[in-house]
């Protein structure tokens, strides 16, 4: 999507999050939902690696 906009990554997340705001059943803040997609988030830039061990290690 970002070839074809030519926007950044944030720029089309922002977009399609208010757009799914607007359809009013779509969840835009799920919980994350294993450790793939924390992985995912650390690559991505959107959280930190502390934040990424204390999500896959979970409460102790």
């Amino acid at each position: 999507m970002e070839r074809i906009f030519g926007v950044s990554y944030p720029t089309i997340k922002a977009r399609l999050k208010r757009i799914a705001e607007q359809l009013g059943f779509v969840d835009t803040d799920p919980a994350p939902t294993g450790a793939a997609d924390v992985v995912d988030r650390l690559r991505r830039g959107e959280i930190s690696a502390q934040e990424a061990l204390a999500e896959l290690e979970g409460p102790r």
